[in-house]
């Protein structure tokens, strides 16, 4: 059985993207909790068909230390880039002791958008097509292109037919590659410029035009938008259901309000079905799992709790990740009692727990239809929606 060739992705992270005025080199700028490098590992990290990774930055990078404590096992960093990204390339492939017919894919840190998706179509379509020294990810040029003097005036409008734009990653053999970036390098912009001087033929497949190289402080906007961080997407919204028993021999709990009632909830806790479905809307805002998991039925510890107690927990571990409560809209479905009376009551005592103003608190009662177990009065139930924000720092 043939064996699969090895493939490593080599990042180059030793430029100090000047054109970001940051003060810092861009590739350690923050999107949502990491740095950019650390994305554009992952993305790599995620194809199965990448067996290593190597990170090339400055001999006297100062930040590298910290943020590489969050990468995975299967990446090494080495202090050996250069002042020009070929130099930083050819300096990795020799230092890192690849095998010269390994196949790296090259890729800038300033790319954190890239899907595993995309590296994995490019490493399929070059391992099968034997006619090629190697390929690039592409996108097909969709604009008009014209060419302009020097005093900006148009001198033809080019064919866009066959035109692409380069990204990365781009996968040639390693001892190819050496031998392309070495020596005189005027005219060469990218690994593949420096293959086809040399006569090699390189594919161009398709990828995403989300993956974007971050430049200029509005492609650092775009990345975040595509990426999810939080801090350019400020909400998140929650959603929360949940559903008891009702039983003699129990106090009737709703919103923290006892309800003066013949029957009451089953459950663990005080069983507030309200409050329930209200924690598991933060936890699911928040992405932090959902009630059960928190505080398990199985953990005497919860037994009749409070369960005000609970939602003030989450709330309080969502403010530590920077989530804040901006509304709670809630419903109770009940045939019995009539839950209208105590509504204001209600009312207070979620704000209160959420720690907002009942303004930004909504608890709605609809009864079944004598519809379903609901409707037979052998339970209760409760959805809640909640939208969050992300704090300022």
């Amino acid at each position: 059985m043939t064996q699969a060739p090895k493939v490593v992705g080599l990042i180059c992270a030793a430029g100090v993207g000047s054109r970001m005025g940051l003060g810092t080199p861009k590739q350690y700028m923050k999107f949502g909790m990491d740095a950019m490098l650390t994305h554009t590992v992952r993305a790599l990290r995620d194809v199965s068909r990448v067996d290593e990774i190597v990170v090339v930055v400055s001999p006297t990078d100062p930040y590298i230390d910290e943020v590489s404590q969050h990468f995975p096992s299967n990446v090494r960093v080495l202090r050996c880039g250069g002042r020009e990204r070929a130099e930083s390339v050819v300096n990795g492939l020799i230092n890192a002791g690849l095998d010269r017919d390994a196949w790296v894919l090259v890729h800038d840190a300033a790319r954190p958008c890239l899907r595993p998706s995309e590296v994995a179509r490019l490493i399929d379509e070059v391992l099968e097509d034997s006619t090629v020294a190697g390929g690039i990810l592409a996108v097909p040029v969709a604009d008009t292109i014209k060419r302009a003097d020097t005093l900006h005036r148009i001198v033809e409008t080019v064919p866009r037919a066959d035109l692409w734009r380069a990204a990365t990653p781009q996968m040639f053999r390693v001892h190819e590659l050496i031998k392309a970036l070495s020596g005189d390098l005027t005219g060469i912009t990218d690994e593949a410029s420096a293959m086809e001087r040399l006569g090699h033929p390189v594919k161009v497949v398709p990828g995403r035009s989300t993956n974007i190289k971050v430049t200029e402080p509005s492609d650092a906007v775009l990345a975040s938008l595509i990426l999810g961080d939080s801090s350019v997407v400020p909400f998140r919204v929650g959603q929360g259901y949940d559903s008891h028993r009702l039983v003699e021999g129990r106090s009737l709990i709703l919103g923290g309000v006892e309800i003066p009632f013949e029957l009451g909830l089953d459950g663990h806790s005080d069983a507030d079905v309200l409050l329930h479905a209200i924690t598991d809307a933060v936890l699911g805002a928040a992405a932090f799992g959902d009630i059960g998991q928190h505080f398990p039925p199985s953990d005497p510890k919860w037994k009749g709790a409070d369960s005000r107690i609970l939602l003030k927990a989450v709330v309080a571990l969502a403010k530590e990740k920077g989530w804040t409560v901006v509304n709670c809209d809630a419903t109770i479905v009940a045939e019995r009692p009539k839950i209208g009376p105590h509504m204001p009551a209600i009312r207070a005592s979620v704000a209160e727990t959420l720690g907002v103003s009942e303004e930004v608190v909504n608890v709605k009662a609809k009864t079944n239809e004598k519809m379903d177990a609901v409707g037979r009065m052998e339970g209760m139930m409760a959805q809640a929606v909640v939208l969050m924000s992300r704090m300022s720092s």
